[in-house]
């Protein structure tokens, strides 16, 4: 099945690749003429008026220009340039300036022989839109006079020309009506695709469409010389043989050309039918395989049991394990939603109560200072504690300066920012020993999950091979959509804890339930006051805590007597209703921890106290560049 898969895959792309190769278009810069047009007026002296249209899409031009080969053998001088931009309530008649600039005001234009060209060019001054402009001007003994026949041969469109045109059309007007169209002769050079034809006995019309950048558009006009009967533009001997015999031979050439593109465009098609009719083949075997696939896969989701606990319970109040640690409750708690690694900060601070709760650290308010909470280390046996509290107490260790067994939140605060790789460190390190620790126990299983990742990989793998196949074998996808969904299916079979986890699991829902509802209880008999700080562990893991503390106000006001609470040896419950706090003990807690994360993953603050770079500024000041804007010629 994999050998398959893999080939499929390779000849699917190679099979794309050719047909987006043979459609491949011309791309273009910031300028692209939607439509070119030529209106060309033979005189009878050989001169010619030439008025040209652009429809023109712009982007991010100023100065748009022409240029002209100065060539005395073609022609003599080109004058009365005018420029015009066409506009549809009034045309705007652009301002000569007669000098060269490189960027052209707005509204004016220059025409003039510059670096051994005659150039026309005018301030275009667009950002993105589609303008048209009219040039004008006139050409001077640009028809030649033969013994034989007279000449009208130029050059439209030259290979240096950097703009594409969706469409091309001209017009050239003779001055006077040939009696016979047959002595009306007519060609054009460029694109294969163009088409010039004799409209009438004055009048001859060619077009291109599509056409591309660096292309040449030339066209050839021969008529008897007596059209052009004041012609002073004469050379005498006869030119007509061999105008005939050049074209021809040009003639030949392109149809040679043609033929090949014919061939090509003929062996592409049968290649193209041919790889339809393998592929379709190919596609109908594979959909037989993974029919056959699917067929199975039913049969594994079938035979792959949904683990769910024992019992659903509404609530549960008892802790079955009084040495579970905040990180195993949490890692049980959090699995398949959010994760233990969001809830990090949640898990450090349930930690830290914890510690107090087994004597190996203390906390004390400071005094004057509000919401201020000192961390005081007590010298006790630390290898007595589980590998997750162990290395949280570790790193409370490395907090103190200067030898002392006590830091301020604040103090830790700091070291988090300055020691960011630690604590990253730690909290994953957390969530690697919780993940050992309930495997060993029988809560979860790596082997599961492994199966779940690999099932999910198949998934995706047939999901690719799907959108894939909407392409070029459409039967294939409608079976890799429907085996996809099985192996997704089966892969959240297996994504899961044991089934003595989600028991646990169960049992920690319901003492979540049962902490935010207890004062509502109609039972009276509520667990004593002193089992409230090892719940209070629990509901801090769940993010519940400050709910649970305004109960317990309810349930047992005697906690509202600081006297009373530090006289029954509580850990910390008189500091959680201390009048000195504004908030919460564990709500302060958990917001330094918190804190102490952002700064060690570079969070962006917008406190100004440092960080992240956030997505703000634009203040003065350098460092930014204004290019020249650019400038294009047709």
């Amino acid at each position: 099945m994999k050998k398959i898969l893999k080939r499929t895959i390779l000849f699917i792309c190679i099979f794309i690749g050719i047909i987006l190769l043979s459609n491949n278009s011309n791309a273009s810069g910031g300028l692209e003429l939607r439509n070119l047009n030529y209106d060309v007026t033979l005189n009878d002296d050989g001169s010619a008026d030439v008025t040209e249209t652009w429809r023109i899409s712009i982007e991010d031009t100023n100065t748009l220009f022409k240029t002209f080969e100065v060539d005395s053998s073609k022609y003599k001088e080109i004058t009365n340039v005018k420029v015009t931009e066409v506009k549809s309530s009034e045309n705007l008649e652009f301002t000569p300036i007669n000098q060269y600039k490189y960027h052209v005001d707005k509204n004016c234009y220059y025409a003039l022989i510059y670096k051994g060209k005659f150039e026309i060019a005018w301030g275009a001054h667009a950002e993105d839109t589609t303008k048209t402009y009219r040039i004008s001007y006139k050409i001077i003994d640009v028809v030649k006079n033969y013994n034989d026949c007279a000449e009208f041969y130029w050059q439209f469109i030259g290979t240096d020309s950097e703009i594409p045109a969706d469409y091309i059309e001209g017009t050239i007007k003779l001055p006077y009506s040939v009696e016979n169209i047959e002595d009306l002769r007519v060609w054009a050079h460029g694109p294969l695709n163009g088409n010039i034809e004799k409209v009438s006995n004055n009048t001859v019309r060619f077009t291109v469409e599509d056409f591309e950048s660096n292309t040449m558009l030339e066209a050839r006009v021969v008529t008897p010389n007596n059209i052009f009967n004041h012609n002073l533009n004469t050379s005498n001997k006869n030119k007509l043989n061999s105008i005939l015999n050049e074209e021809q031979t040009w003639a030949d050439e392109a149809n040679r050309k043609r033929e090949q593109i014919a061939k090509r465009i003929e062996n592409q098609r049968k290649m193209l039918i041919i790889g339809f009719i393998i592929t379709n083949i190919l596609g109908l075997i594979l959909t037989i395989v993974i029919i056959k696939k699917i067929i199975k896969y039913h049969k594994e989701l079938k035979n792959t049991p949904i683990i769910k606990p024992n019992q659903k319970l509404d609530y549960y109040r008892d802790i079955q394990d009084e040495n579970q640690t905040p990180g195993e409750a949490g890692f049980l708690y959090y699995f398949k939603a959010t994760g233990l690694q969001y809830n990090m900060t949640k898990i450090v601070s349930a930690t830290m109560l914890d510690l107090c709760m087994k004597k190996h650290i203390s906390f004390e308010q400071i005094p004057d200072k509000k919401e201020q909470i000192r961390v005081n280390l007590v010298s006790k046996n630390k290898e007595e504690l589980k590998k997750d509290e162990k290395i949280v107490y570790e790193l409370l260790e490395k907090v103190p300066k200067n030898d002392t067994n006590s830091f301020t939140m604040k103090e830790f605060e700091k070291y988090a920012s300055n020691h960011s790789s630690k604590i990253l460190s730690t909290f994953t390190k957390i969530e690697t020993i919780v993940k050992k620790s309930q495997e060993k126990v029988g809560n979860y299983s790596k082997d599961s999950i492994t199966k779940s990742q690999n099932w999910s990989m198949k998934g995706i793998a047939y999901i690719f091979i799907g959108i894939i196949s909407i392409i070029a074998m459409w039967l294939l996808a409608i079976p890799c959509i429907i085996a996809a969904i099985y192996c997704f299916k089966i892969s959240g079979r297996y994504n899961t804890l044991t089934e003595k986890g989600m028991n646990e699991r169960e049992k920690l829902n319901g003492l979540k339930k049962y902490m935010e509802d207890f004062s509502m209880m109609k039972e009276k008999s509520v667990p004593e006051l002193v089992l409230w700080e090892k719940y209070l562990i629990y509901a801090t893991v769940f993010g519940i805590a400050n709910k649970v503390l305004k109960q317990l106000k309810v349930v047992y006001p005697e906690i509202l007597d600081e006297s009373y609470l530090s006289s029954n040896g509580y850990t910390y419950l008189y500091l959680m209703y201390s009048p000195k706090f504004d908030n919460s003990f564990i709500n302060t807690l958990n917001n330094c921890v918190t804190t102490s994360y952002h700064s060690a993953t570079n969070y962006s603050s917008g406190s100004g106290g440092g960080g992240g770079f956030s997505s703000g500024g634009g203040f003065g000041g350098g460092g930014g560049r204004n290019g020249r804007k650019i400038e294009s010629y047709y």
